[in-house]
Order: C-alpha cells, then sequence, then structure tokens
C-alpha cells in the first residue's frame, strides 16, 4: 500500500539530486554545469542558457522516465486507474446524477 508513496518519494529524490549534481562544477567536479559555469565567468549567455537547457532536459527524463516505472511497477488498484473509467471523479458524477 505505501508502493506509490515510496516511488513519488524516489521520482523526487532523483530529480532532485540531477538538479543538484549541476552545483559539482562550483567545486571543479566538472558534469552539466561546468558549461553554466564556464559560460557565467566568460560572460557567454548563449553557453550559460545551453547549460541550462542541458540541465533541464536531463530533469525532464529523469521525471518522466521515473514516472513510467511507477506506472508499471504499482498496482492500478492502488492508483485508482481502472480500464474503462476515465472521469476522476466517480463518485461525484453518480451523487449528481442521482439527485
Amino acid at each position: 500500500m505505501a508502493l506509490p508513496v515510496i516511488m513519488a518519494g524516489v521520482r523526487t529524490a532523483a530529480v532532485q539530486v540531477v538538479a543538484t549534481a549541476t552545483l559539482a562544477a562550483l567545486v571543479a567536479w566538472g558534469g552539466l554545469g561546468r558549461y553554466i559555469i564556464d559560460g557565467l565567468a566568460q560572460r557567454d549567455n548563449v553557453q550559460v542558457f545551453a547549460g541550462a537547457v542541458l540541465v533541464a532536459s536531463l530533469l525532464i527524463l529523469t521525471e518522466v522516465s521515473l514516472a513510467f516505472v511507477q506506472r508499471r511497477v504499482v498496482s492500478s488498484g492502488l492508483t485508482h486507474r481502472h480500464r474503462g473509467k476515465n472521469e476522476p471523479f466517480v463518485g461525484a458524477a453518480t451523487a449528481v446524477e442521482a439527485a
């Protein structure tokens, strides 16, 4: 029953790790943050923007891939994803129809 919450925590932690890994360039560890730091040092806005786009695309890729893993791992009974029921508030819709 805790698997959806655990997977959400893993997704959040993974995105946070990728985001803070760009700070490694500040202490000469390299990584994608190197483009941002070098661009700031050279006042090259294009390089800063390119580094930011690379980091953002890696973040989005991480989030989407782990969201896919979460949808595959967590059963549909725990996430209320039943086939044929696309309405998010099924109970509210039946209460309105009955009234």
